[in-house]
């Protein structure tokens, strides 16, 4: 999926900025019914050289509005 600023924020009330795409990985509730947090990969994860052993990179609160369009709900 990908998100836009204003779509996402770094943790409550901290809006993000700058474009980003993810490979989610799960998607949960928040406490603000207007946001999910996305657990998620960036592309550049499946790469041959990467070597990324994380469950997950990133860790964003993104709009629910956002969600259906990438076929994901919390």
């Amino acid at each position: 999926m990908s998100v836009r600023p204003g779509e996402w924020q770094s943790s409550p009330g901290i809006e993000g900025q700058t474009c980003h795409t993810i490979v989610i990985v799960k998607v949960h509730e928040s406490h603000d019914p207007r946001f999910a947090w996305v657990y998620g990969h960036g592309p550049e994860c499946s790469w041959s050289t990467a070597d990324c052993t994380a469950p997950w990179c990133f860790e964003v609160l993104v709009s629910v509005d956002v969600l259906p369009a990438a076929g994901q709900r919390p």
